[in-house]
């Protein structure tokens, strides 16, 4: 199965911007569509492993939510 997801240029920059606020981070982002609403597709994305105050955690943003529909 096969699925799309279309981005705005904006949505593209906000992802840029969640990946250089980590720059000790990671390179390789997480993107999650869920369409569960029936309404639209909201989309979260996230970056595994970070290391916070000595823990290592696993970051996610919000990229697309129901504000924009």
């Amino acid at each position: 199965m096969q699925n799309s997801i279309f981005l705005h240029k904006d949505d593209l920059e906000t992802l840029i911007q969640f990946l250089n606020a980590f720059p000790n981070g990671t390179d390789i982002v997480e993107v999650i569509a869920d369409n569960s609403s029936g309404i639209g597709t909201i989309i979260t994305a996230k970056i595994n492993g970070i290391a916070l105050n000595g823990t290592v955690v696993d970051v996610t943003k919000t990229i697309v939510d129901e504000s924009s529909w």
